[in-house]
């Protein structure tokens, strides 16, 4: 007898089924979102993993793609230490699928890549459909750990917001590259899961490196000291945030806070279907952590890109970050997720120093 599922790896030819399955399943939420990956579905997947691990499912029977899943790694520091770690995401099940044999294939695959080993994986706090199946450890999914939250801010670009610097922030230049891997190298191991640089490879066409270039990257300076590091990414080219729908309240709550901003600034909440129109921060990384030059970082970008084509800026943190208190007083929008750690063996978290802050890179999730 013929089997009616086929798993496999993913091939490039995969790509327009893909983006078609990633329509058809938006996240849940008051706000459903759909993080789309146009036009081609590798490269935001070349940019979240250096190491592609991307598995697709089809009903042979009508020529249908019915699951897909990334399960890649990327070199993070873990506890000081270069690591190559798995990170979970774009778990995509299509509703007319989502039980029965379909998804114990799923549940198979998972099983028979991972092995041993365990993975990172973020659910938005307000995904309820995830968190109560995929995260809740039942049907043979891996356990999901929960090792932290993370906030992420929506800062409204329009209004004026940018106040003075007390530091030297400018933009980075090729000349940089190497004083800004050594600062990198000294302080990055500090925080857990933090992703791994090689600035040499920026401007070059490297896929994980994909739309950055060093110009985009500001440098904060004490004197002649190098003290402050943050990158802003265009990401749209191939990865997209669109607002699927409002559910409930935020049916009204969009319009109410879409007039509030209005008079008194926020950020706006577009219309359902349109997509968002932002800009992201990414490798942001302050001597000794300190709040006040991650803040001048962040007023020179804000003033940098007041009145430009973007509606917000987004950055985040792990909750306990002091980072977030650069966002005091920011007209924003904020977004939970949670943070996890999945294994089939023990809990990954038991093994780390929980105390140490952690950092997650929301351009790379």
């Amino acid at each position: 007898m013929t089997p009616r599922f086929e798993t496999r790896p993913a091939v490039q030819n995969d790509s327009a089924a893909l983006l078609n399955l990633i329509d058809q399943t938006p996240q849940q939420g008051q706000v459903h979102l759909n993080f789309e990956r146009n036009p081609d579905f590798f490269h935001a997947t070349q940019v979240t993993t250096t190491e592609l691990d991307v598995w697709v499912i089809t009903d042979l029977e009508k020529d249908t793609l019915l699951a897909s899943f990334s399960i890649g790694k990327r070199e993070v520091f873990v506890d000081g230490k270069k690591r190559m770690t798995r990170y979970g995401n774009d778990l995509r099940i299509h509703q007319d699928y989502r039980g029965g044999k379909a998804l114990a294939e799923v549940f198979r695959k998972y099983r028979e890549v991972m092995q041993d080993e365990w993975m990172q994986s973020v659910i938005l706090e307000e995904n309820k459909a995830s968190l109560n199946s995929v995260a809740s450890g039942r049907g043979g999914f891996p356990t999901f750990y929960q090792t932290g939250q993370f906030l992420t801010h929506m800062v409204d670009m329009n209004k004026k917001q940018f106040k003075s610097v007390t530091s030297f922030v400018r933009r980075a230049t090729d000349a940089d590259k190497e004083t800004m891997q050594a600062f990198f190298d000294l302080h990055a191991p500090s925080k857990e899961f933090y992703p791994c640089y090689d600035f040499s490879k920026i401007g070059t066409n490297a896929s994980y490196y994909r739309d950055i270039n060093i110009e985009d990257f500001f440098l904060a300076y004490r004197g002649e000291t190098l003290i402050g590091v943050c990158g802003v990414w265009d990401q749209k080219a191939f990865k997209q945030t669109r607002f699927v729908s409002y559910e409930g309240k935020m049916k009204i709550l969009r319009h109410i806070n879409n007039a509030k901003s209005k008079l008194f600034g926020g950020l706006q909440l577009p219309k359902p279907g349109n997509l968002a129109s932002y800009l992201s921060l990414h490798s942001v990384l302050c001597e000794d952590n300190q709040v006040e030059i991650f803040k001048d970082l962040l007023n020179r970008i804000l003033e940098t890109y007041h009145g430009s084509q973007y509606e917000a800026l987004i950055f985040g943190f792990d909750l306990r970050d002091p980072l977030h208190q650069a966002s005091k007083g920011l007209k924003a929008y904020q977004l939970l997720s949670n943070h996890y750690l999945a294994s089939y063996v023990s809990n990954p978290s038991d093994e780390l120093d929980q105390q140490r802050l952690f950092y997650l890179e929301p351009t790379r999730l």
